[in-house]
């Protein structure tokens, strides 16, 4: 049975309640912890996993999760240490910290996006990465060498002005096939293990995803457009966000 993913539907979800469907060893020797429901994020399209704790009913055990992991049927694996046992009701806790700062890098992938897009450069997107140590999106598209520095501060500008002036973000699901009528690029290879939605981050602006999204751009704070590279019909836009990168 796939889990219910409650980040999905909330913008903020850090807490919640779930029953344990197994409790098994991977193979480096930890404890894999199925769930009926979960709030804690599997690495997936460029974010990296929530950490955190599920504590027993009475509170007074608890497992602190360190990876996680969404399986090919859409059965997410809380891989870690603590005593838990199968059947029984837990409380699910994240690591705010750690969410925010992933949530605010993925976000700001997106918002690059959106400044490539109004400033009206015919770039695709392709695969992204939102991560402390490396965070970037790549396009299938080629800048001229002596274009970069002028379109690093452009790409900049639009990013920014975009994230001063707010949004209220919005989730909706819907089948891939309707995804084009908000969103300008629908990839071929959205997954299937999960529902199908996309976040609205203004009116025109969609995109499909399945990862955690700030409710208000303006949460993501100072972007950085950090370098521009451009090889062989890919451009890689790599930035930064203050305070995470």
């Amino acid at each position: 049975m796939a889990t219910e993913l409650m980040y999905l539907n909330d913008f903020d979800v850090l807490t919640g309640t779930a029953r344990v469907l197994s409790v098994s060893a991977d193979d480096d020797g930890r404890t894999d912890l199925v769930l009926d429901r979960t709030c804690f994020y599997p690495r997936g399209g460029g974010q990296d996993w929530d950490m955190g704790r599920i504590l027993s009913s009475t509170g007074d055990t608890a497992f602190v999760v360190e990876e996680v992991r969404l399986d090919p049927e859409g059965v997410v694996h809380h891989l870690g240490a603590g005593p838990i046992t199968e059947g029984g009701e837990v409380s699910l806790e994240v690591d705010a910290a750690r969410r925010t700062a992933n949530t605010r890098l993925h976000s700001a992938g997106h918002v690059v996006d959106l400044a490539v897009e109004r400033l009206g450069l015919p770039w695709v997107p392709g695969k992204g990465a939102h991560y402390p140590h490396m965070s970037f999106v790549e396009y299938n598209a080629t800048l001229a060498p002596a274009d970069v520095d002028t379109v690093v501060g452009q790409i900049q500008r639009a990013a920014q002005d975009v994230i001063d002036a707010g949004s209220s973000n919005e989730i909706r699901f819907m089948p891939v096939s309707e995804m084009g009528e908000f969103c300008r690029n629908v990839p071929d290879n959205i997954p299937t293990n999960k529902p199908a939605r996309i976040v609205l981050y203004t009116p025109d602006f969609g995109v499909p995803c399945g990862g955690t999204h700030v409710k208000d751009v303006s949460d993501i704070g100072t972007l950085t457009i950090t370098k521009i590279r451009s090889k062989k019909g890919l451009t890689k836009v790599s930035y930064a966000v203050e305070g995470v990168n």
